[in-house]
């Protein structure tokens, strides 16, 4: 079975105790939290979260600013579904895979992707889309996972189902890089993951 198969499934079978996960909920939110806080929540931009899950995020971002233009795409149907019940006509969500985004190009202000990059299988492709949908002068922030140790990246490829690689801080930069994406903040959240903000 493929990569994106498995992750799918995993995805749609986790859709139901996603927002219930007590132990990696308050974690993924935090991730969120700092991932939203690099964005200038100017009226009317368009930001695209890719791997919107439940919509956490797109939530938070609509309570800091109504005048926002949100969207979302997901590869798993059950997350969009909780999605779609959460934020209503808040944002526009659709079933999409990062490799093949089902809109224009130069179409938003920012596209974010968090706690999910170590899933592609084709980082470079997704990367190069993610990128092909921003404005000019747009930004792509991606946060995603990394421990410290190379053991801990090992035993989580074992235990997570979907896990392709964890990235480090110049692999990050050197796969911006490559798609004409100049890096112009790259920090650690906590222990455990990496954010990385591009503009195009």
């Amino acid at each position: 079975m493929e990569i994106k198969e498995i992750n799918r499934r995993f995805f749609d079978l986790w859709a139901r105790f996603y927002d219930y996960s007590f132990f990696v909920k308050p974690w993924l939110l935090y991730i969120q939290k700092k991932t939203v806080v690099e964005i200038k929540l100017k009226d009317n931009i368009k930001i695209l979260d890719v791997g919107c899950g439940t919509g956490d995020s797109l939530i938070y971002l609509y309570n800091k600013n109504q005048k926002l233009k949100l969207f979302g795409i997901d590869i798993s149907k059950n997350m969009l579904k909780i999605a779609r019940k959460k934020l209503g006509n808040k944002a526009i969500l659709k079933f999409s895979d990062v490799e093949k985004i089902q809109f224009e190009n130069n179409f938003f202000d920012y596209v974010i992707n968090t706690e999910a990059f170590h899933h592609f299988p084709n980082p470079n492709k997704a990367i190069k889309e993610m990128s092909r949908v921003l404005k000019k002068k747009g930004k792509l922030i991606i946060t995603d996972i990394n421990f410290y140790s190379n053991f801990i990246h090992w035993l989580f490829k074992k235990i997570e189902p979907g896990h392709v690689k964890i990235y480090n801080e110049k692999e990050f930069q050197k796969a911006f890089e490559k798609n004409k994406l100049k890096v112009i903040k790259q920090k650690r959240i906590g222990l455990f993951a990496i954010l990385t903000l591009g503009e195009k």
